[in-house]
């Protein structure tokens, strides 16, 4: 049977062999901890253990004063908190509750109330975990493309906000990357939307190989994405265009046998702190300007940068990362 975990904190000898054969017997692994203070910096750590079962007496900080920190530090309410004392007084037991202790036990600790305040506790945290899946994946959903995965274009907007604001604060750059497949509803035409869905997606995908892991990578619209390079400058910011057209552009995308090529015009802006909706704006007309040149090009501010005219220095800088 698996075992699950739970950490032990006691100063007394006799008791804590006493409580590891009780908790061993409800198939628990046992860490124990004789000092409140490695008790308390034990349980702010990652990959602590479910549940705490925890005396009063212990030293230099009680396990009263323990849970006080981990609920005032974490809020952690999926860290199950038990409290043990040999003598508790009526103020002791509200104390404990007003702390965010889940379960106050007396001692010497009886083996049935030990098993129905850990059940107690499986039961909740297992409800805590269900609801707290739950509230991720819906707001997951509200926030995401379902179909590419990519940030919903309210949400990568709101983002690009908020990092507009970083860089007012810290005076670095922010770039903005505009990407449209070129002729993109002529693949609906020759092919099905379940296809033309399907290329959507392999196209979000092999934009992300692109990206750092904290650039930002959205659905504007139907066939556009916009991607928000923070720290990234313009010239970064165009080799890095670059690197995405040559991505879309020399290799066909396979969609259920359908070997389909495909171009993009594409456009960079860059923010010192500027609005995002006049940066936006200033990318979308850069954007405009490159498709009414042709297929297959990048616009970085007003010079517009094709397959066939392309720098030397820039094609160095992007070779091609698919």
């Amino acid at each position: 049977m698996h075992k699950r975990r739970i950490l032990l904190a006691e100063d007394n000898p006799e008791h804590i062999e006493q409580l590891q054969q009780y908790l061993h017997l409800l198939h628990y692994s046992v860490e124990v901890h004789t000092s409140g203070l490695t008790t308390l910096q034990r349980l702010q750590e990652p990959n602590t253990p479910e549940m705490a079962l925890m005396s009063s007496s212990l030293t230099p900080m009680t396990g009263l004063e323990i849970g006080l920190e981990i609920r005032r530090r974490l809020r952690r309410r999926q860290l199950w908190l038990m409290l043990m004392s040999a003598s508790p007084s009526a103020e002791e037991v509200v104390m404990a509750t007003d702390a965010g202790i889940d379960e106050f036990l007396v001692k010497p600790v009886d083996l049935q109330d030990l098993r129905m305040r850990i059940r107690t506790g499986e039961r909740v945290q297992s409800l805590y975990a269900e609801l707290s899946d739950s509230a991720m994946a819906m707001e997951f959903h509200s926030t995401h493309d379902p179909l590419t995965g990519a940030w919903r274009r309210e949400a990568i907007l709101d983002l690009i906000f908020k990092e507009t604001d970083r860089v007012q604060r810290l005076q670095i750059p922010v770039s903005l990357i505009l990407v449209d497949i070129d002729d993109f509803t002529s693949v609906n035409l020759k092919y099905s939307s379940n296809i033309a869905d399907k290329l959507l997606k392999l196209l979000a995908n092999r934009l992300r190989r692109q990206l750092r892991s904290y650039d930002m990578l959205g659905r504007y619209a139907g066939d556009e994405f916009l991607i928000a390079l923070p720290g990234c400058s313009a010239p970064e910011a165009a080799a890095k265009a670059e690197r995405i057209r040559l991505a879309i552009a020399n290799r066909p995308f396979m969609v259920e046998g359908n070997e389909i090529s495909m171009t993009a015009c594409i456009s960079v802006a860059v923010s010192l702190g500027r609005s995002p909706l006049i940066v936006l704006r200033e990318a979308e007309r850069s954007l405009s300007l490159a498709k009414q040149q042709g297929h297959n090009s990048v616009r970085i501010g007003g010079e517009i940068k094709t397959a066939e005219t392309v720098s030397p220095e820039l094609r160095r800088l992007t070779t091609s990362i698919d």
